[in-house]
């Protein structure tokens, strides 16, 4: 992650002096995540660092993967806009928020208070926290995400990112069983953290890496409100169909 640490803080200083205009956000992920059963947070992501390109995509490429995973029952739409790394482009969000009337979350690595302006300006709902990237600058960020309209999804993935959540109020919390130290992937980290998240907070727990099918629903359904699922998604010949029985799983933990 130091690599793309790295890029990320070049890419600040080149939007440093630009002036963005905020738009309304307004679809809420916190209450679209509250519902019964595990939700489904659909992610449009071009390339993994660790499994390489998953699908060449351009705007209108992205505008309709948004609307399949919205026919499919998606809770929201996750767009990754990491450009180097990830093949994202920051304007996918707002081509997918134009698409879709689910909320949109804008999944980066966002390190500093522009980046937080530049997602309201794109229209995000909620942007990604990476509590492994900010550290101590979480709660900043997120209080700065609020007053944009914004929501937050805070990220951790280790035991000591749990004191983080008496420090800070986000919306909602991630737990991403992909260690971003190792790029190592395991479920039982959500399964694990998952319960002493939901001792400190009330917010909705997101398992984040690593489904691969409905089965994973209803594994990570024992302690997660809903899960993020990219990859698996994005190599799906039928992304309505695939989102559809994911869906499906986490009904099934009701």
């Amino acid at each position: 992650m130091d690599e793309i640490l790295e890029r990320v803080r070049e890419r600040v200083e080149e939007i440093r002096d630009r002036t963005f205009t905020p738009r309304a956000g307004g679809r809420s992920l916190r209450k679209a995540l509250s519902g019964p059963g595990v939700s489904v947070i659909a992610e449009v992501k071009p390339t993994s660092p660790s499994q390489g390109r998953l699908r060449d995509v351009d705007a209108e490429d992205v505008a309709e993967r948004a609307r399949a995973y919205e026919r499919g029952g998606a809770a929201g739409i996750s767009v990754l806009t990491e450009p180097e790394f990830f093949d994202g482009r920051p304007e996918y969000v707002e081509v997918v928020r134009e698409a879709v009337d689910v909320p949109v979350l804008r999944k980066d690595f966002i390190i500093d208070p522009v980046q937080v302006e530049e997602s309201a300006h794109y229209g995000a709902d909620a942007v990604l926290i990476i509590a492994a990237a900010v550290g101590r600058e979480a709660p900043e960020l997120i209080d700065l995400a609020h007053e944009h309209g914004m929501e937050v999804l805070l990220e951790i993935d280790r035991w000591e990112h749990l004191e983080l959540l008496s420090e800070c109020d986000p919306d909602v919390v991630g737990v991403n069983n992909r260690d971003l130290r190792t790029l190592e992937v395991d479920l039982n980290r959500t399964l694990e953290l998952g319960p002493e998240v939901k001792d400190l907070t009330n917010a909705p727990l997101v398992a984040e890496s690593g489904v691969s099918g409905p089965e994973d629903v209803v594994l990570l359904g024992e302690v997660a409100d809903a899960v993020l699922v990219g990859t698996y998604l994005m190599r799906a010949p039928d992304p309505s169909e695939a989102v559809r029985k994911l869906v499906e799983a986490g009904r099934s933990t009701e």
